[in-house]
């Protein structure tokens, strides 16, 4: 038998991202398992590929997947994390239109699973759907509410676990940053204003190490065919704790801020603000039915709210040019 039809064949997209760096430290180099990365540049990448034997880089863009129908037949996994955070209708094109074409081109008799990444930005309580986010989200949200809510209908539905990740932290030198890190790392700063004020929210929270740790259980082991990605939740005053504390920023009192008071604000001041901001100032509390690494045996590289931030504060000397 061919040495290479007895590997595992994993197709991955959004590798170059920052759960997909973090997902790559997992599988590459790995005996027994052969990655196809989809990507539009390798320059992207902040790992040098060439010293791995197990991974071949197709460069193309999502909306031209059917000139890759021939590899995705061949693969055992698919793992679909790439995604158009735009505001316009090309999110419709990648998030929906070309991600049900990527599904159509495995081979259903030899993909084993595929597994896609939503946002728990279209859920609500008891992770079900929201009813309005096609009146109120923006084109990224609506894209992949209209992708979820049509998927039950494609051919290869059975084969697709839907992950819905919460909050996304982590990056460094190695792994590019997500948006919340690469925000709250180089403004830190600005906590010495913002420690005095609590906001009434509810959310979770992984460091992307912990969605790679994630994505390759739920690749290989048996799960819902829908899962939210996250910690336990974490209210606003425990978050603003925890930051002054790893900061070094020393609280005097907090002063309770309500989500009226923040929309009574933009009014005065005559900010605008979308019908999606509005949404989230509205309805703060961003609570799920999660699962988590402690969750299913697993150890956390990052078990909870003040080992992430540690990680940011250590980034945080990165974006200052500090060794």
């Amino acid at each position: 038998m061919d040495q290479n039809s007895q590997k595992i064949k994993i197709f991955i997209t959004g590798s170059a991202g920052c759960i997909g760096h973090y997902l790559l430290d997992r599988f590459l180099g790995r005996e027994g398992i052969e990655l196809h990365l989809l990507v539009r540049s390798s320059s992207k990448f902040k790992v040098d590929l060439s010293l791995y034997s197990n991974v071949t880089v197709h460069r193309g863009d999502l909306s031209e997947i059917g000139q890759f129908k021939e590899v995705l037949q061949d693969m055992d996994y698919l793992i679909h994390i790439a995604t158009s955070w735009r505001n316009s209708d090309k999110a419709f094109l990648y998030n929906v239109t070309s991600t049900y074409e990527l599904f159509g081109l495995v081979n259903r008799d030899k993909c084993k699973k595929i597994v896609y990444f939503s946002t728990a930005s279209i859920l609500g309580p008891c992770n079900v759907p929201l009813d309005d986010i096609h009146e109120i989200g923006t084109g990224y949200i609506r894209s992949k509410s209209a992708a979820y809510a049509g998927l039950s209908q494609h051919p290869m539905a059975d084969k697709v676990v839907t992950v819905f990740p919460t909050m996304v932290l982590g990056g460094d030198e190695t792994h590019p940053f997500s948006h919340i890190s690469g925000g709250l790392a180089p403004n830190i700063g600005y906590m010495t204003l913002l420690r005095f004020f609590t906001v009434d929210i509810r959310f979770h929270f992984l460091h992307a190490k912990d969605y790679a740790l994630m994505t390759e259980y739920v690749l290989f082991n048996e799960t819902d065919h829908a899962v939210v990605l996250g910690s336990p939740v974490i209210t606003g005053r425990q978050m603003l704790e925890t930051v002054c504390d790893v900061f070094g920023i020393r609280r005097y009192f907090m002063v309770p801020i309500s989500g009226a008071f923040i929309l009574g604000l933009a009014k005065l001041f005559r900010i605008k603000m979308d019908k999606w901001s509005r949404y989230l100032v509205a309805n703060p509390h961003f609570e799920f039915n999660v699962i988590n690494p402690q969750s299913v045996g697993l150890k956390a590289s990052f078990p909870d709210l003040r080992a992430a931030l540690e990680d940011v504060k250590q980034q945080a000397r990165f974006f200052k040019g500090e060794s």
